[in-house]
């Protein structure tokens, strides 16, 4: 092959040159039945004719059989027969005809041969500059009654004909095959084996130079140039692999990405579960810290007496001992005056003095009486005044008053049983709101541990159940926790708790627990501890839910919402179960008066009222919309508000039996110290008891006698003066001694009460550990720092600050109480979520707060391992494979886009050969397409591997990986666009379709453009025949590789145009068939009769089809002299049965 693939001159018949059909043997192939059947071309190009339908076609069919893939033959397609018209199995069955079957009113095709025979197709191609020749054969053999048939392939390097060499072989293919290999020939038995052999022999290129070759046979005219230039002048590329291993190392990019993304949501779900978690433990140090300090205050304060009780005990016995001193000097002064005393009374006594002293006698008698009636009257006076008298001064008054006591006992009595039972109905109420007040707080205690609005007494049963059979609560839910009212049906909340209640209240048992659960409730009591701490019994409804059940259809009620609409069902596998009950229990449709109620099967109002058949029911014990006693739903923020509320409510009832019952207690205190005075004053007898003032004026009497007496006498008086003033040392020496008692007394009963108090608090400290001791000791400094000012400085305020610190704590443990509940919950929501979204990662851990730590580790984990991990591994993946990749696919496109540009040039020297009109030739240019997909895909593809060859840097990038992902999911297929996305990717993948090409006619002296041939159309009959002949020439040129000019070669220089110059006009005819010879090709030309004249002079043999029965055709070679007689001969006998 020279240098250029033409010379510039014109282009000369390069003889007999290549490859060439010698002749062409076809036998049991159609209706050519019974015997062998041969075309002779002897290299030449040779016409193919006959009549319509004589089999000009099947001989073609025979040809393109030969040498290409029995699925990519459009059988007959030159003739116009339909796609499935004609088939492999067809020609070796010999079908000629149909027939009606009257059974089934259906047709079939009549065949004139059945499995017993064999079909044989040969041709031989002879190359005489290098003394080749080459057989190539088929053999067929229809064995089975449907299906394709049976066949082998055959090459030879030497010349075999059907007969001898495909005959009296025996009675199987077995020896024919046994036979051909015995002879030395090549046997296939499939075609791209053979087919590589073909295409070796005869020195074809490529498989497109066949498809060339096969496009051919059928063409017609170039409809449209881009796509003629495009599938038969481009080698296609096939980038098919390239895509798969680009697909196949992104589904890794595309593995460690998604381990990225799904540790890093990972992270993001568990950032706030570790957030609330610290903030959960350091309130949970916080309240421990706060209850140490509480279980301290005891021990802090008892500490703090003892220490200033020992103070107190101290100074109160430094002072008694000094009051005692100072009584045992004013007894001795006592013993004096009463020496004294006694002395005078002798002295008295001796000058004349007893009547004074009898007198004496009777005054200190009449007045201790009076002091003893006076006490009496005091203490008679004092319960007058309780029992409400007026004060009595004399007799009659005391004589009426007792009188009245009786009748008022009575009454006062009767008004205190009155308020007994007044009290007694008050704590009965009382008792009963504390109780509900109680069981309110349990509750809502219980739902600060969760979401969902089921009783605790519920949840304690199924918790029970569960611990006793070792499952998780989640595999046993109440249908309550799976069910919620939508949002947007709110206000139906209402009737769906009255109409689902019961099913929401039943526990949902699966049937691989069911035999269990079954079990274990008839061996067990079903309990549940009450607010009180009692144990009580409780009821339990389950429903066993089948591992297999048939779904109920729903029935489609458009426009009319029904009960079962405005429920939501959790994800899961109770979700089917959920909606099937839902279809059965809440098809009640939903009305909003009460005419649609009255009309209406089944329905439920707004208010709860609920209609099924004819049973009606309204259960208003609580309020429709009262959240309280909800039970469906899995957010129980509501629920809580309103037990909160009741709570609030319940205490503010509590108030005012508080405040009646105190004012009961005070009246009845009142009373009772009114019958107290009263019973007292039934104890006296008479008035006389209580005269005191009677006794002080008989002692008044008797003084006056006695200082008369004494005034008598001068030395009596000063005796008697003497002793008096004896007596007011006596008095003024007892008062201080009594006034020191006391206060020896007090500070002795000081000193009791505080060694009691302090061997009190030493015997609790006593029964208290060591270690006890010294933790509560570590919270004295800040017990101190709270107290601050109220800091007891003495024993007797030591008990207020201990009340007030152990309240003050109390109730902070309270608030982080409150705040623990609120952690909690939502801890346990984040769990939750956790485990929902990553199942897998989270088998072995619980939603519970106990379960914190597992969840910081998982955090732990996939922060400080996990994420790093997959992100190198990531970035490795996405720098080294995918985008590199990527980077080299678009570089090996680049590359193929560039050998197009080479191929047109060579192709154009094949063109600029070819004399196109007078002085002009033809020339294809290329432009890149302005198709939006590829021009799109191009970019994308630049965009995603730009500075990636070489680059040294860290190529990872977020936006990198979406800018490939977009990519790699064309290539691989979206779901629901799999088969638009697999066209695209073969269409922005062909690098023949990055380009558009046209034709350009030129002047070959000085290369202006005379015409532009954007496509054929627009362009009359003849020039689009003339344009499809030349670049049907170029083509074959290039794709067979002809070497120009040479006398030898080893190039394939035959084809096969079928009906296609019966079709044109007789000038582009003729123009095709000198330019065909020009190039030195062998041409076999099918045609119909009325065509001969043109071609009879291009043609060295004629092959004549005929076939005269319908069932049996017959071939014959001729020359162009025998064929103008044998058709001189036809004209003659049609004439004759014309005439006839």
């Amino acid at each position: 092959m020279t240098d250029a693939l033409f010379s510039t001159v014109e282009v000369a018949s390069s003889g007999r040159a290549g490859y060439r059909l010698h002749h062409l043997e076809v036998f049991n192939w159609g209706t050519f039945d019974k015997r062998v059947w041969r075309i002779t071309a002897d290299g030449d190009t040779t016409l193919l004719t006959g009549d319509i339908g004589s089999g000009k076609s099947t001989l073609v069919d025979a040809m393109t059989t030969l040498l290409l893939p029995a699925h990519r033959i459009s059988y007959n397609k030159a003739a116009g027969a339909e796609a499935r018209e004609r088939t492999l199995r067809s020609y070796v069955e010999g079908h000629y005809k149909s027939e009606r079957v009257e059974a089934t009113g259906a047709s079939r095709a009549i065949g004139l041969r059945d499995n017993r025979s064999y079909s044989v197709i040969l041709g031989v191609f002879v190359n005489d500059g290098h003394d080749e020749t080459i057989t190539l054969a088929q053999v067929f053999q229809q064995r089975d009654s449907a299906g394709q048939p049976y066949r082998f392939y055959v090459t030879a390097g030497r010349e075999l004909r059907i007969e001898p060499d495909f005959v009296d072989f025996g009675s199987s293919l077995n020896d024919l095959r046994r036979r051909l290999r015995d002879g030395g020939v090549d046997l296939h038995d499939d075609f791209p084996r053979y087919a590589e052999r073909v295409r070796r022999l005869l020195g074809i290129r490529s498989a497109q130079a066949m498809e060339l070759f096969h496009q051919t046979v059928s063409m017609k005219s170039v409809g449209n140039l881009n796509e003629f230039v495009r599938n038969h002048m481009l080698e296609p590329v096939d980038a098919a692999q390239r895509v798969s291993d680009t697909v196949g190392h992104f589904e890794d990019l595309t593995k460690a990405h998604d381990a990225v993304k799904r540790a890093r949501e990972q992270l993001e779900a568990l950032e706030p579960l570790v957030a609330t978690s610290m903030r959960y433990d350091q309130a949970l140090a916080r309240r421990e810290e706060a209850e140490s300090h509480r279980e301290a205050v005891r021990l802090f304060i008892a500490e703090r007496r003892i220490d200033l009780l020992g103070a107190e005990i101290d100074a109160n016995t430094r002072e008694r001992d000094t009051l005692t001193g100072q009584a045992t000097a004013v007894r001795e002064r006592q013993l004096v005056l009463g020496r004294a005393k006694d002395d005078l009374i002798e002295a008295r006594a001796r000058a004349g003095g007893n009547r004074v002293a009898e007198l004496e006698r009777s005054i200190a008698l009449a007045r201790t009486e009076a002091t003893s009636r006076k006490d009496r009257w005091g203490r008679f006076d004092t319960a007058v005044r309780a029992a409400e008298f007026d004060p009595i001064h004399d007799g009659a008054a005391f004589t009426a008053t007792l009188a009245r006591v009786e009748e008022l006992t009575a009454e006062l009595t009767t008004r205190r049983e009155g308020l007994d039972d007044e009290r007694a109905t008050l704590h009965a109420q009382r008792a009963d709101l504390l109780r509900d007040a109680e069981r309110v707080r349990t509750e809502l205690i219980s739902l600060a541990g969760r979401t969902t609005n089921l009783p605790s007494s519920q949840l304690d049963v199924r918790a029970e159940l569960c611990a006793g059979l070792g499952l998780e609560e989640a595999d046993l839910p109440f249908a309550g926790e799976l069910l919620d009212v939508r949002e947007e049906f709110g206000r139906w909340r209402g009737a769906a708790e009255r109409v689902l209640r019961g099913f929401a209240l039943s526990l949902l048992v699966p049937q691989q627990h069911y035999d269990a659960v079954t079990a274990w409730v008839d061996a067990h009591r079903l309990t549940h501890r009450r607010s009180d701490g009692r144990v009580a019994g409780t009821r339990l409804v389950y429903e066993r839910v089948p591992a297999r059940r048939v779904r109920l259809q729903h029935a489609d009620t458009p426009g009319i919402l029904l009960l079962a609409d405005t429920i939501e069902t959790a994800d899961g596998p109770f979700h089917d179960y959920l909606r099937d009950q839902l279809s059965r229990r809440g098809d009640h449709r939903c009305v909003e008066t009460l005419e649609e109620f009255r009309q209406e099967h089944r329905a439920v109002t707004l208010q709860g009222q609920v209609r099924s058949g004819d049973r009606h029911e309204k259960d208003d014990r609580s309020h429709v919309d009262d959240p309280r006693n909800w039970v469906l739903g899995w957010a129980n923020e509501r629920k809580v508000t309103a037990l909160t509320d009741q709570l609030i409510g319940l205490q503010h009832q509590i108030e005012p039996l508080d405040e009646r019952l105190t004012g009961i207690t005070s009246e009845a205190g009142d009373i009772a110290a009114r019958l107290g005075g009263l019973s007292q004053l039934s104890a006296y007898g008479s008035w006389e008891e209580l005269d005191w003032a009677g006794a002080q004026a008989r002692a008044e009497h008797d003084e006056r006698e006695r200082a008369r007496l004494v005034s008598g006498s001068s030395e009596l008086a000063e005796i008697t003066r003497r002793l008096e003033d004896n007596d007011r040392q006596a008095t003024s020496l007892a008062e201080e001694l009594a006034g020191l008692t006391g206060r020896i007394s007090v500070r002795e009963d000081r000193i009791d009460r505080a060694q009691t108090a302090r061997a009190r608090d030493e015997t609790f400290l006593s029964t208290q550990g060591d270690e006890v001791l010294a933790r509560a000791r570590t919270a004295y400094a800040a017990l101190e720092e709270r107290l601050g000012a109220d800091l007891p400085q003495d024993a007797d305020s030591c008990a207020p600050a201990q009340e007030a610190l152990t309240s003050d704590l109390q109730t902070l443990i309270d608030r982080i109480g409150r705040e623990i509940g609120g952690y909690t919950q939502s801890l346990l929501h984040y769990m939750s979520e956790v485990r929902r979204r990553w199942p897998e990662a989270t088998t072995e851990m619980d939603a519970s707060v106990e379960a914190r730590a597992d969840y910081l580790a998982f955090h732990e984990r996939v922060s400080l391992d996990d994420l790093p991990k997959f992100e190198d591994e990531f970035k490795r993946q996405l720098n080294t494979n995918t985008i590199r990749e990527l980077a080299q696919f678009n570089s090996w496109l680049r590359r193929q886009s560039e050998e197009i540009h080479g191929r047109v040039d060579r192709i154009n020297e094949a063109l600029g050969a070819i004399p196109y009109n007078e002085g002009r030739f033809i020339r294809l240019e290329s432009e890149r397409t302005i198709n939006t997909e590829i021009q799109a895909f191009r970019t994308d593809l630049r965009r995603a591997t730009d500075d990636t060859i070489g680059a040294d840097g860290d190529q990872y990038s977020e936006q990198r990986f979406l800018d490939v992902e977009r990519l790699i999911e064309r290539f691989r297929g979206r779901e629901g666009h799999t088969d638009s996305d697999r066209a695209w990717t073969r269409r922005v993948t062909d690098v023949r379709n990055w380009f558009t090409f046209s034709a350009s006619e030129r002047d070959r002296e000085t290369d202006e453009e005379w015409e532009h041939y954007r496509d054929s159309d627009g362009k009359s009959g003849g020039q689009k025949e003339k344009l499809a002949y030349t670049i049907l020439a170029a083509s074959l040129a290039y794709q067979f590789g002809l070497e120009w000019g040479a006398e030898r070669s080893r190039d394939f220089r035959f084809a096969v145009i079928d009906e296609a110059f019966g079709r044109g006009s007789d000038v582009s005819t003729r123009y095709a068939l000198d330019l065909f010879a020009k190039l030195g090709l062998q041409l076999l030309i099918v045609t119909p009769l009325q065509k001969v004249h043109v071609i009879e002079p291009y043609v060295k043999a004629i092959g004549f089809v005929d076939n005269p029965t319908g069932s049996y055709s017959r071939l014959q070679t001729l020359t162009i002299e025998e064929f103008q007689e044998v058709r001189a001969q036809h004209a003659v006998g049609s004439l004759a049965g014309a005439g006839g």
